[in-house]
């Protein structure tokens, strides 16, 4: 059975059961209404026909009429009845059948205390049957109902009518929740039908604009993850279009290489050394492609620990003097007054290539002879590391797009590469849960901006590290002894 199906039978059984207990309260109320009200009209006939008898014997016929006569108004007066037993006559000439007239007499013999039925001899000895009609009627009256007041029905179609209303009025309420729920689960089913058959630019939220529930709510869930995987599959479709791409071309020049070795030994050796150098860079490639994958990878955790990052950041830069050396460029570091016991919960390795790759990039894309700014700053939450360097910087438009895997931007002018450096980089910037950001600074240059959150640690564990990382030169001599 379906969804809509059972919907709208659960809510026409609920709205059934509803309006059988909703009539059989309101027939319990009107039947203990109706039995009140017959127990008093009985009351009240009592002692109307004990005021008529007591009238009749003191002042006769006559006056008992007049007084009758007076109190016609009164419910109780019109079954008062009195007959008399020589004319069979009721003493307002009203009809009545011989069996009623029987079984009141009947009932007087029998029940001499009644209150109901009365035999009564006047002065003359004539007999006179004082009673209330229908006395021993044993169904009660039913109250005129006052729901649907003026239809020309006996009152038990009232009840009918109303229920048959009610039913009806409820179906269609059933019928309309039942759709407004199923209604919009159907247009779900019908993306995700949609979105498993490939068209990843499936969207359903703006069909569910109108309601305000988790339905829509629901809906716009699953534009943002159909979104989400639309961009994951462009992503691996980029992916594989650049590697392909850039692995054609070295495998192009091994093929070729190799040709040439056959062709002409003599010059063995150097495409030798061509075609080494081409293995490796392919190597490289596929080295940098794994790294990637493995950052983007969100269920892989990184293992960190914490990282005392002022001696951190200057071993970095005393790495780097050596290249800076030989293209004649200048690194200053400048670590502010931050604190000796600044620390990053970080993967030092990690953390070390991003760091690495940003500083290369700024030598790489700097004429010879250039200053290499390396600032470090501290916030309240963050830490700030600063490389800016004295490049031509990168068009405004392309900015947004240089951390996109081979991506390669026009000031990049043809140099060596794989255009997976700041993929990488901004990955494992957001690993350690910070960010990366890039601006072109004046007259010229780029300035790359990591934010990174901190972490405190003890002057006694910072001192600690230093001493680990002073000895471990020392090891590492004594082992190559």
């Amino acid at each position: 059975m379906k969804l809509f199906q059972r919907i709208f039978s659960t809510f026409c059984l609920v709205i059934i059961c509803g309006i059988f207990i909703a009539s059989f309260t309101f027939w319990l109320i009107q039947s203990r209404m109706n039995e009140t009200h017959s127990k008093q009209r009985r009351n009240m006939e009592s002692i109307m026909l004990a005021n008529t008898l007591a009238t009749f014997q003191s002042q006769g016929a006559q006056a008992t009429k007049d007084m009758l006569t007076r109190w016609h108004d009164h419910p109780a007066t019109k079954h008062i009845a009195i007959v008399s037993s020589i004319t069979h006559k009721e003493i307002f000439n009203r009809p009545f059948s011989r069996d009623e007239y029987l079984r009141a007499y009947q009932f007087a013999l029998e029940n001499p205390k009644s209150d109901m039925s009365i035999i009564y001899y006047d002065g003359f000895g004539e007999e006179y049957l004082f009673f209330v009609r229908n006395f021993d009627r044993q169904e009660m009256e039913r109250l005129p109902t006052l729901i649907i007041p003026g239809l020309p029905f006996a009152p038990v179609w009232h009840e009918f009518i109303l229920i048959g209303v009610t039913l009806w009025i409820g179906l269609l309420l059933a019928y309309i929740l039942a759709r407004n729920i199923a209604h919009p689960i159907g247009i779900l089913e019908h993306g995700m039908n949609r979105l498993a058959a490939g068209e990843l630019d499936t969207r359903v939220s703006h069909q569910l604009i109108e309601r305000k529930d988790e339905l829509a709510s629901l809906g716009v869930q699953f534009d943002k993850m159909a979104a989400q995987l639309q961009q994951l599959v462009e992503k691996e479709r980029h992916l594989l279009h650049h590697v392909s791409h850039e692995m054609r071309s070295p495998l192009a020049r091994v093929q070729a290489l190799l040709g040439l070795i056959q062709a002409r030994p003599e010059k063995q050796a150097d495409y030798m050394q061509r075609l080494e150098n081409e293995i490796t860079r392919m190597d490289t490639l596929v080295g940098e492609l794994l790294t990637l994958s493995r950052l983007e990878t969100a269920n892989m955790a990184m293992e960190k620990e914490p990282l005392p990052i002022v001696p951190f950041v200057q071993q970095l830069v005393e790495d780097s003097q050596v290249v800076a050396e030989q293209r004649q460029h200048t690194i200053i570091f400048d670590k502010c007054s931050l604190k000796a016991d600044a620390c990053l919960n970080a993967n030092e390795s990690y953390l070390y290539r991003a760091l690495d790759n940003v500083i290369r990039n700024a030598m790489n894309y700097s004429p010879e002879g250039s200053t290499i700014h390396i600032k470090m700053y501290e916030d309240r939450k963050n830490l700030h590391i600063e490389i800016v360097d004295n490049g031509v910087g990168v068009k405004p438009e392309q900015l947004p797009h240089i951390f996109t895997a081979f991506y390669r931007a026009d000031s990049s002018n043809g140099k060596t590469g794989t255009g997976l450096g700041l993929a990488i980089t901004k990955h494992i910037a957001e690993q350690h849960g910070g960010k990366l950001f890039a601006e072109n600074v004046q007259p010229n240059g780029l300035k790359m901006h990591f934010v990174l959150p901190k972490t405190t640690r003890s002057k006694h564990a910072v001192a600690q590290k230093t001493v680990e990382n002073e000895e471990q030169p020392e090891n590492k001599e004594q082992q190559e002894d």
